[in-house]
């Protein structure tokens, strides 16, 4: 299950896919979401029953409309797509089996601190995480590393309070 994110985050996401010169080229968006978007004109946007991509690059949507309706083949394909160092189940292999102890969640953040980038690591991976990453830190932003159960209580309280 994916946890629902802030709409500060997902404003961030956004502005990021928007800007020309940042590296991020899609945004997915659980169908919960989907009235949190913000008005993206230019954007291709394909929707499926696990939520919706939008993208400047009609490859992505192509791979996101073919990508396989079971969720290790889907999850597979949407780390390509999001352009994310491993998808969950390497990450998971690499926690031995134990991701929410040994998995750390790492987020490229803009200056307020919304989310425009996040990746599961596994131990072995963090470091490659951080790299792929850093990238995506807008100016003036940080990158920060979390557990999972941080990042998942972050997302839940904010959505509680309405951000």
């Amino acid at each position: 299950m994916i946890e629902p994110e802030p709409e500060g985050d997902i404003r961030a996401q956004f502005r990021a896919l928007l800007d020309r010169d940042h590296p991020k080229e899609a945004v997915f968006v659980v169908p919960e979401d989907r009235e949190r978007v913000p008005s993206a004109p230019g954007l291709l946007v394909e929707h499926r029953r696990e939520g919706s991509l939008y993208t400047r690059r009609e490859g992505l949507a192509v791979m996101f409309c073919c990508a396989p309706s079971d969720e290790l083949g889907f999850d597979r394909a949407m780390a390509r797509i999001l352009g994310l160092p491993q998808d969950k189940r390497a990450v998971f292999q690499n926690c031995e089996g134990r991701p929410m102890a040994r998995a750390r969640i790492v987020q490229a953040c803009d200056a307020d601190g919304w989310v425009v980038t996040e990746a599961a690591a596994g131990p072995d991976q963090l470091q490659k995480t951080s790299e792929a990453l850093q990238p995506h830190v807008p100016p003036g932003g940080t990158l920060r590393v979390m557990t999972p159960i941080e990042a998942l209580g972050r997302r839940m309280l904010l959505r509680e309070a309405g951000n």
